[in-house]
């Protein structure tokens, strides 16, 4: 009897110990669920996604549930076509072809929206004819599509040079002032690249003017353009390793995209070079401080 309690006895504390789980496990479990709560996730609403529409010669906009009509930017006629492209939840382009003469020219102009309304970002003009191909490339400040016209848009950039080449294509990048900081070059023919313009590859971009590059990434992520200004400051960090603001704008850039991660890795690069390069240290945004912690 007493041998039957106490096999009853061990086996009951046998099956006890197995199902309830140990002090590691249970750590490790809310660890786990700790970061899938964390996880990343898109930054806009639903309520804040793009829809663009065209209608006659009108290009429709809602945005965050309000909606505009920009009139007059759709151009089509014997000499001119209009294609809307649509990048990503806050972005459009606009292109126009013109082909009524021996130059041919696209015009492309992309557009980011914000609480302000729907903001230029930059304009490209792709030239291409007898003399060869020219292309420039010009970032824009403060030009609120609100009754704007096509001729409005047109007129942007019109002082700048037209730099033709037979051979490889290279467009000149100019930022809001005028100022030339950067040539991309490219590798297709120059009539390949106009037919194929604007799905080509992305070009070799040789900054010049590093500080210019900089302002104009830095004013592109203050008007919500995110994606644009991390593109030009990487390439800005590649080309320019020991550009101490550089880091800390695309670390901010990373922030608001929700790349935590990569920003954090950005903020430390940054105040290691602050103290490298005995910066003053006071002039340490506090964000840096608290986002790496």
């Amino acid at each position: 009897m007493i041998k039957h309690f106490l096999l009853t006895l061990i086996f009951s504390f046998f099956i006890s110990s197995c199902a309830k789980p140990s002090e590691h496990q249970e750590k490790v479990s809310n660890h786990i669920d700790h970061k899938s709560i964390n996880k990343p996730q898109n930054s806009y609403n639903d309520d804040e996604t793009l829809k663009v529409t065209t209608e006659g010669d009108d290009l429709i906009v809602v945005y965050k549930n309000k909606k505009e009509i920009y009139k007059n930017l759709i151009v089509n006629e014997m000499s001119v076509s209009t294609e809307l492209i649509q990048n990503n939840d806050r972005g459009f382009s606009l292109l126009y072809d013109q082909n009524a003469s021996s130059t041919k020219i696209k015009e492309k102009y992309d557009f980011t929206c914000s609480d302000t309304g729907i903001l230029l970002m930059d304009k490209e003009i792709i030239k291409f004819g007898p003399d060869g191909l020219m292309m420039n490339r010009l970032y824009v400040d403060n030009f609120n599509l609100l009754n704007k016209t096509y001729e409005d848009l047109q007129s942007i950039g019109a002082e700048l040079p037209d730099r033709f080449e037979q051979d490889s294509p290279s467009m000149s990048v100019y930022d809001s002032e005028n100022i030339l900081f950067a040539i991309q070059n490219f590798q297709n023919s120059p009539e390949d690249f106009f037919i194929s313009y604007p799905d080509v590859k992305n070009g070799d971009l040789k900054i010049s003017n590093v500080e210019s590059a900089n302002n104009q990434a830095f004013h592109l992520e203050k008007t919500g353009a995110n994606q644009q200004s991390k593109i030009l400051l990487e390439q800005i960090i590649r080309q320019f390793p020991d550009r101490i603001v550089a880091y800390l704008n695309l670390a901010d850039v990373l922030w608001k995209i929700q790349d935590h991660d990569q920003a954090k890795i950005h903020y430390a690069k940054y105040l290691s070079l602050m103290k490298s390069q005995n910066k003053n240290l006071s002039k340490v945004p506090q964000r840096v401080y608290d986002r790496i912690e």
